[in-house]
């Protein structure tokens, strides 16, 4: 039986954080004896409830950090707690707690729970109905092990979505699979019954390649584009992490949690030398597209400023403390952390030099980089589409998402686009027409 009201809400961080504080203010009262002690005692026990609700070393380090600030604007940079309470020794005291064997047996999946937290605080009061759902479905998977149980479960939440439009409720299965595995890994039996069927992802197909042909009889020329590549270019030299990781995706084409949480970039190496024009890249995202994708793979892509100013700003991004607590963190705590600053971020910059037709956004300098790279490196005889397929990682069969970022043409590059343009569309067309078409069930 799905539960109707969560009974429990972990705190959100930073109540937790102001907690803590107050209980190391009563601890300073005690004397020097028990006062260390008690300290101690409080620390490991707020890293130890952190490492229980599911949080990766990378974001216990991040966790740490706004602990650390909290007690030194509280008690001073040279104070007891801040001597205490730090990072030091934080993976053996993490491989302790799993060696115990102690750690909850019980799935949670912790982004879900976060998000219903950050949605109960936000201003607008609506109810994140569908994350309670999946809270609760989670909730309701601890301990089933019938498949008729697991599958009358899921009937249930199906029942639940009808009357959605398809894109809806494929979005809404993703979100439930994301949680299962999160909570369950990836060998859960549910995994193989929380689907889709075959048809109604055929029809979603068909629909969406048929708005990503319309959407080519209308692509934005960039007409301040090397404005724009100017600003990225500069962002490289920064001093600011965020500013560094925002040049190197409009240099790089590189996806923004590629760039910041597990890009690896190194010299290509061309003749008895390096290339000036290219480099090395390893980190490709993981994909629903994976199969026949790069993810895993180390391939060489075209760079739209000098190589050398590339890896340079690469490696300070990397060594950078905050550079360093980006690496490694998953694609939930990233969003949680940085999306909306990186978000804000772009569009500062760009407000004054994008085209009008649409907002700056980070992911749009991904599509200026392809549309840039395939103009001033693209063989001749190389389609647009494979070239993007290519240089963006994506599987080359793959024309529905090759398609997806031909959103730009440059100013230069009208007349070709629209030739170019007419032969994509009659593709797509074709490509169409070999799905066949569904009929809705009643």
């Amino acid at each position: 039986m799905l539960a109707a009201k969560r009974k429990t809400k972990t705190p959100v961080l930073v109540e937790r954080i102001d907690q803590f504080v107050g209980q190391i203010k009563e601890a300073m009262k005690s004397d020097d004896a028990s006062r260390n002690r008690k300290i101690r005692d409080l620390w490991d026990a707020e890293v130890r409830y952190h490492f229980d609700n599911g949080r990766t070393e990378k974001t216990l380090e991040l966790y740490i950090m706004k602990y650390r600030n909290a007690l030194k604007a509280e008690f001073g940079p040279k104070s007891t707690p801040l001597a205490i309470c730090n990072m030091k020794k934080l993976r053996e005291r993490l491989n302790t707690y799993i060696a115990r064997g102690d750690y909850p047996k019980t799935g949670v999946a912790t982004s879900i729970v976060e998000k219903i937290e950050r949605a109960e605080f936000n201003t607008a009061g609506r109810k994140p109905t569908v994350l309670l759902r999946i809270a609760d479905f989670i909730a309701a998977m601890n301990g089933m092990d019938a498949k008729q149980d697991m599958q009358a479960l899921w009937d249930a939440e199906i029942a639940i979505m009808n009357g959605r439009a398809q894109t809806t409720i494929i979005s809404y299965i993703t979100k439930y699979r994301n949680a299962i595995r999160e909570a369950f890994g990836d060998d859960h039996p549910m995994l193989k019954i929380a689907t889709g069927d075959a048809a109604m992802y055929d029809e979603a197909r068909r629909v969406k390649m048929e708005k990503i042909a319309n959407k080519h009889g209308a692509l934005i020329t960039f007409e301040n584009y090397r404005q724009v590549l100017k600003i990225c270019e500069d962002c490289l030299k920064s001093s600011d992490p965020l500013m560094i990781g925002i040049g190197l995706i409009g240099m790089t084409g590189r996806r923004p949690y590629e760039v910041f949480t597990q890009a690896e970039f190194s010299p290509a190496p061309y003749g008895k030398g390096v290339s000036k024009w290219s480099i090395l890249f390893n980190g490709q995202a993981k994909t629903k597209q994976g199969e026949g994708t790069k993810f895993g793979i180390t391939y060489e892509i075209p760079v739209l400023t000098r190589s050398e100013t590339v890896l340079a700003a690469y490696k300070r991004l990397r060594e950078s403390g905050q550079g360093k607590l980006w690496h490694g963190m998953s694609i939930d705590d990233f969003s949680s952390e940085t999306r909306l600053l990186l978000r804000d971020t772009v569009f500062n910059l760009f407000e004054d030099v994008w085209p009008k037709e649409e907002l700056p956004k980070p992911y749009g300098l991904r599509h200026l980089y392809a549309e840039v790279a395939y103009h001033n490196f693209a063989p001749p005889h190389v389609t647009k589409n494979s070239y993007f397929a290519a240089i963006l990682g994506h599987n080359n069969n793959d024309l529905e998402t090759s398609l997806s970022y031909m959103t730009y043409t440059l100013p230069e590059d009208r007349d070709n686009a629209l030739a170019r343009l007419k032969r994509t569309n009659e593709r797509t067309l074709q490509q169409m027409a070999t799905i066949a078409p569904v009929s809705r069930k009643g």
